[in-house]
């Protein structure tokens, strides 16, 4: 019971992680962009915090459990192999739900001025964009893997068999 409790508490950080990591981030832009003292800065913060969990959540649901236990069925759930799934858990529907080329057919597109598509094709800048929000994302996958590690199935201490001194040089 206190492994299942655990376990979920665990899901639950696995959660709130890249919710505060892309809350923090729109933030740091609300503030960049708008006057401090605008006071609907916290009501599309509010709004994207909600839809960050949302989303969040239907992830560690639909990709993450499934995930965890496909390594925990291959008896393969090591600290890097939870972190590299979470960063590939967190990138791949990213890359592939806003794949540049996808459609993109004669349109053009600027960010600030510069030009991120042209004709249909990505710019350099374009694809340094796209591997940004896909490299993010993958970080915020990473980081959510990674707080579950730490919290379910980081090995504790206790557990630990400590070693028998060598003849000697015991304790006094």
């Amino acid at each position: 019971a206190l492994g299942l409790m655990k376990t979920t508490l665990a899901f639950l950080a696995a959660i709130l992680v890249p919710v505060g990591l892309m809350t923090g981030w729109y933030l740091w832009d609300q503030f960049a962009n708008f006057k401090p003292n605008d006071p609907y800065i916290w009501v599309r913060t509010g709004n994207f915090l909600s839809l960050c969990a949302l989303i969040t959540a239907a992830y560690v649901l639909v990709l993450g459990i499934p995930a965890y236990l496909l390594l925990r069925w291959r008896n393969a759930v090591r600290w890097w192999s939870t972190i590299a799934s979470g960063f590939v858990l967190g990138a791949f529907p990213v890359a592939m739900l806003s794949w540049p080329l996808r459609f993109s057919r004669g349109a053009s597109a600027t960010i600030d001025g510069v030009p991120t598509l042209v004709n249909g094709m990505p710019t350099f800048a374009g694809w340094l964009q796209y591997l940004e929000l896909v490299a993010f994302m993958g970080a915020c996958g990473a980081a959510s893997a990674a707080v579950f590690w730490l919290t379910a199935l980081r090995p504790n201490s206790s557990s630990k068999r400590t070693p028998k001194p060598l003849r000697g040089f015991g304790a006094a």
